[in-house]
């Protein structure tokens, strides 16, 4: 839960932000700006006395403007289209990335409260499990034997952390999250409610028209700084551990299969699917509804568009998009009649053609 923070000026803020983010967002305030009073963050047309707003898309410039925010958070490149050289009478906060600074400002003005450490008594703690005294475990959770909880994790009510599975410090660990035995969350790691995280990959192997189960003996891994969304899943490895990279972030609704290597500050959208032996490289940003048809690698810094289906290697990196947006049905159902008969137009082609060829030689 986030609990909003005491009135800051906005010195304050801008000085906390810095702090976070190690000033490399480079934000300055217009002159004797600092000492006003902030009390919220809130959207360009509804900010009013009090509040900051900020400007991430250009298309809404005119909205910036006409903005009642007592401060605007914005680019020089903004500030400048809409003013020009003329210093506008109000606050402005110049900034190189004015999402990440609103990111940042909600962080310090509605921070996560911070549960109190301890292990309710309704919590199901098996022996040999260990769980750091500044962890927090919460009613109906259970926590099977050789499992390692760090320091100030939070385990919520009725999760299920399996046998030697090692959850890292700061992870949080949201109500009704269910982590199979042997798997190993990294570092300051959040995963929401509903997911599931070392299921069985699909592994069968046919016989006579029958499929004989493939025990899946590996686990999953993630790296520090991964966000999992609600009921995403994520299976084990067959023979060795499916693998999400550091900083990773990772929708609602994703399937990741078993042996999949996600790499490093990789965005999965909702509903994006990745079949097993899938291996995403770094940077990579998928949109929701995406699939990827396993067996494949797609190179680092590729943008996959929303729905797309990915059936092969991606070897360069650029934005691929693969899909028939929405049509009137009438309209769709023509272009798939032509798709249907796209064999046979094209060998009336090449007939034509040589026809032509043949007249052309006379």
């Amino acid at each position: 839960m986030n609990q909003q923070t005491e009135p800051l000026t906005l010195l304050e803020l801008v000085d906390r932000i810095k702090e976070k983010s190690n000033d490399t967002l480079l934000s300055t305030i217009s002159a004797n700006g600092g000492s006003a009073k902030i009390h919220s963050i809130a959207p360009l047309e509804t900010a009013g006395f009090g509040e900051v707003a900020f400007l991430a898309n250009s298309k809404y410039r005119d909205a910036a403007r006409d903005s009642k925010a007592t401060a605007l958070v914005l680019t020089e490149e903004d500030k400048k289209t809409i003013w020009g050289e003329d210093e506008p009478e109000r606050i402005l906060v110049v900034t190189r990335n004015p999402y990440a600074w609103f990111a940042l400002a909600l962080q310090v003005m509605f921070p996560q409260v911070k549960a109190q450490p301890g292990i309710d008594a309704r919590a199901v703690v098996e022996e040999g499990a260990e769980i750091d005294e500044s962890a927090t475990v919460e009613a109906g959770a259970v926590i099977r034997k050789g499992a390692k909880i760090g320091a100030r994790c939070f385990i919520g009510a009725n999760s299920v952390i399996g046998e030697g599975t090692v959850i890292g410090e700061d992870s949080h660990i949201y109500p009704n999250v269910n982590i199979y035995y042997g798997c190993k969350i990294g570092p300051r790691n959040i995963i929401h409610s509903g997911a599931v995280i070392g299921a069985d990959g699909f592994g069968f192997a046919p016989l006579d028209r029958r499929y004989v189960k493939i025990p899946q003996i590996g686990a999953v891994e993630t790296g520090e700084d991964v966000e999992i969304g609600a009921n995403t899943c994520i299976d084990r490895g067959a023979l060795l551990s499916t693998t999400i990279g550091d900083g990773t972030k990772i929708d609602d609704l994703v399937m990741i299969g078993h042996n999949c290597k996600v790499g490093n500050n990789v965005v999965l959208s909702g509903r994006t699917g990745l079949a097993g032996s899938t291996t995403i490289g770094d940077n990579v940003q998928a949109g929701g509804g995406s699939g990827f048809a396993g067996h494949l690698k797609v190179a680092a810094g590729s943008i996959i568009g929303g729905g797309a289906g990915v059936p092969g290697n991606i070897d360069k990196p650029d934005y691929y998009a693969g899909y028939i947006p929405a049509m009137p049905h009438k309209e769709f159902y023509n272009i798939l009649s032509v798709i249907k008969r796209l064999p046979e137009i094209r060998r009336q082609l090449k007939r034509l053609s040589a026809k032509i060829d043949s007249l052309t030689e006379k």
